[in-house]
């Protein structure tokens, strides 16, 4: 007898809450975010917040500057092949590009 999908998202939804709720009682969310952006411990407010944000924005632009020019080209198979999508895809990708540099710069 298949589970109704009503019943599915609910057990799922009920795992994803209890998981969160274990791991930050266990008190594995932050201390782990704070050792990887690389915070220092006497920052406090304003500064603890522009630390992290510098050390997590940085990985994700340069991650994002690696796949641009690959989606830029799978947009462009995608126009060359006549698809209607394939301007969204090129437009996305530097749209997102443009985005984390401002927020970098916005940041620092």
């Amino acid at each position: 007898m298949p589970i109704h999908p009503l019943i599915r998202r609910a057990a799922v939804l009920a795992g994803t809450l209890a998981i969160t709720v274990m791991s930050l009682r266990l008190g594995l969310g932050v201390d782990v975010v704070k050792r990887a952006a690389k915070i220092p411990e006497d920052a406090e407010g304003v500064g603890q917040f522009v630390n992290g944000a510098k050390a997590l924005v940085t990985p994700a632009l340069v991650m994002t500057a690696a796949i641009c020019p690959l989606a830029v080209i799978a947009g462009g198979l995608v126009v060359l092949f006549g698809g209607r999508r394939g301007m969204v895809i090129i437009g996305s990708a530097l749209g997102v590009l443009l985005l984390l540099g401002s927020v970098t710069g916005i940041v620092e």
